[in-house]
């Protein structure tokens, strides 16, 4: 046993050593900088998000100055954000002062008074000008029976020293016999810091650079176990609060080596660092430590634009700096909410009149379309522009906010017919957020349009006005029948026989017999979608494709459609196919064809507009394989199989 207990004594002396050094000053334990994040915080005009960091040399509690934006790096949910700007500037201290009266306040003790003339030392190191990042203080005085007295709340803006100084004296005038609880005093520090019951002073306390200073001969007579000590550590950790511990030690002397353990621990723990004061010394490098401290009441503030939606969010800070870098997280809160865009005029339902102006030779009104914009979050945006939408198709815009009018002439583009007609609408409004970039609509509104039938001399006149040549024939004829009748006078029996034979002989080459007309040489097909089957033979040489028959030739009833959407046009042998426009574009063959271009449409080349798809056909064509044979390129020619004849099919003739 005892030449075990040798063996291994060198052992148990380096763990002694490495326990003293684990529980002596933070600045044995931190390796870069100490960064703390207080607050992060955003304003509504524009979206600007704030957060206010502190940068400290956990060596020297100093606050680590000129460092450049290029310094930060800040990552918002993961994403790296710019900076738009960064400025290091006082933001103020929020300190708590304890001091722990039990064995160091015995008659004749001097270390009581020694700590209260500490604490009004770094009374006068803060910033007191009224302003409002103003430092703030609170004094809590442990007392034998564990109350805290006699000012345990702050003073903030400005700091009323008074009221500390009159608690210092009142503790100078009280004796405390035997100890007092030390960590229930750092509790009280810690709940006025973390959780004040006071509003005001909560969001007073919410950017500042928060810590305590305790004064203390590290013993608590309701020290048991390690739980208690524990638990203000782990509370001041979650908080970024750090605790320095100034050791009131006898003149010369020393504290006691547990008592100064239990000191060193909060130190080093929550990122503070310990003080033993005994000696003049001692008293100047405490006095040097708070001009150190006084420097943490300036900040580091970060600003970037936020573009998230309402909601909490993580920022990740990280900084680099002489002595290394640290990493450290936080959350904020973003209040935008997507704006709300409503149509409010014309109503739902709206029945209009247009009537046929003979001036114009057609149809014109005027309707008010209004709408109106909402911010939920109460975030103003910069101008934005109303976008209108009648049947899905734009029809003009304005940023004449507050209810952004403008007029639509529903008489527009209707063609004129002999009887009234009624077509309804549906009118939408939409725009962009300007900060969160998304797209908002309003819900639909449907309206009924009437347009009145013209006059009766205005239907006659359209009717002539579409069918003069009908006039002009019998005009013709009228001139022949006249002609034939003076001829027929002169000439009598036998020149009226040899007139009635040569009109008979016109009339006849006039007349066209009645047979089968010129077969359509291609078509159209819908392969899929609504009226899937339906086939529409290309007769003419331009047909038009549509969502509605009242727009097109061939409809296709699908609501993804425009009205046209796309036009065949036929020229000798060859079909082109054009974009009209469309809202949704077109297809061939899987590529996106741009509009108001002519595409060459080989056979069986599909068509893709909105839900439908259609092929194009040639009728009485070269007889096509299906799908295209191993090692062509797509559309390429392809060779009959063997065993049948290529070409087209001819009729044979005797």
């Amino acid at each position: 046993m005892i030449l075990w207990g040798k063996r291994f004594l060198p052992i148990v002396i380096l763990l002694l050593l490495f326990g003293e050094l684990w529980v002596g000053t933070g600045s044995a334990q931190v390796s870069g900088p100490l960064l703390i994040l207080q607050f992060a915080d955003s304003t509504t005009e524009p979206p600007i998000v704030n957060i206010y960091s502190s940068v400290i040399d956990p060596a020297s509690a100093q606050s680590i100055e000129n460092l450049g934006s290029d310094a930060f790096q800040v990552q918002e949910s993961g994403t790296v954000v710019a900076l738009t700007e960064m400025a290091y500037r006082p933001v103020g201290l929020a300190v708590v002062v304890v001091v722990d009266r039990g064995g160091i306040s015995a008659p004749g003790d001097p270390r009581l008074k020694q700590a209260t003339d500490l604490v009004r030392e770094l009374v006068n190191r803060l910033s007191v000008t009224g302003a409002p990042e103003d430092d703030v203080i609170a004094i809590v005085g442990v007392g034998q029976d564990g109350a805290l007295q006699p000012e345990e709340n702050f003073t903030y803006n400005p700091v009323d020293t008074n009221l500390v100084l009159n608690a210092l004296i009142a503790m100078e005038g009280e004796t405390i016999r035997g100890g007092t609880p030390l960590y229930e005093g750092l509790d009280e520090a810690l709940r006025l810091l973390r959780s004040n019951p006071d509003e005001t002073i909560r969001n007073v306390l919410a950017h500042r650079r928060k810590f305590i200073v305790v004064f203390s001969d590290g013993i608590d007579p309701n020290f048991s176990d390690e739980a208690r000590e524990q638990d203000v550590i782990r509370k001041a950790s979650e908080a970024s609060i750090s605790i320095y511990a100034i050791g009131m030690a006898p003149r010369g002397g020393q504290l006691n080596r547990d008592a100064e353990g239990n000191l060193k621990r909060l130190a080093a723990q929550t990122d503070g660092l310990y003080f033993l004061h005994n000696s003049d010394t001692a008293r100047e490098e405490v006095l040097s430590f708070f001009e150190r401290l006084m420097t943490q009441r300036n900040q580091y503030v970060l600003k970037y634009r936020t573009l998230q939606p309402k909601g909490i969010y993580t920022l990740n800070v990280m900084v680099n700096t002489d002595i290394g870098s640290a990493e450290r997280e936080i959350s904020f809160s973003s209040p935008l909410e997507p704006l709300r865009l409503t149509l409010v005029e014309p109503s739902d339902g709206l029945e209009v009149t247009i009537p046929f102006s003979s001036t114009l030779q057609g149809y014109s009104g005027s309707l008010v379309l209004r709408a109106t914009l909402e911010t939920p979050d109460g975030i103003s945006r910069p101008p934005v522009a109303v976008r209108y939408l009648v049947n899905g198709e734009w029809v003009g815009e304005t940023t004449a906010a507050p209810d952004y009018p403008f007029n639509w002439d529903p008489g527009a583009g209707i063609a004129v017919s002999g009887r009234s007609q009624t077509r309804e609408f549906t009118l939408q409004a939409e725009t962009t957020d300007p900060y969160l970039g998304t797209r908002v609509t309003s819900s639909q509104v449907k309206v009924r349009v009437t347009y009145a039938a013209p006059s009766i001399l205005w239907r006659a006149f359209l009717w002539l006005r579409s069918f003069w040549w009908l006039l002009f024939l019998l005009f013709l004829l009228l001139i022949g029948l006249l002609v034939l009748l003076i001829l027929l006078l002169r000439t009598r029996n036998q020149l009226a026989q040899r007139i009635v034979s040569s009109t008979t002989g016109v009339l006849k080459g006039v007349t066209r017999r009645l047979g089968p007309q010129a077969p359509a040489p291609a078509k159209l097909v819908i392969v899929q979608g609504a009226n899937a089957g339906r086939e529409f033979r290309l007769s003419t040489p331009v047909v038009k494709v549509g969502r509605d028959p009242q727009f097109c030739d061939f409809a296709l009833y699908d609501e993804y459609v425009s009205n046209p959407h796309f036009s065949i046009h036929q020229e000798q042998t060859q079909f082109y196919i054009v974009d009209e426009g469309s809202t949704n574009g077109t297809k061939l063959n899987g590529v996106n064809i741009p509009p108001r271009q002519r595409f060459l449409l080989s056979p069986d080349a599909l068509i893709e507009v909105g839900q439908t798809r259609l092929q194009f056909k040639r009728i009485g064509g070269t007889t096509r394989y299906l799908g295209s044979q191993p090692g062509l390129p797509p559309g390429a020619p392809t060779s009959p199989a063997p065993g049948q004849r290529g070409g087209p099919t001819r009729k044979v003739h005797p």
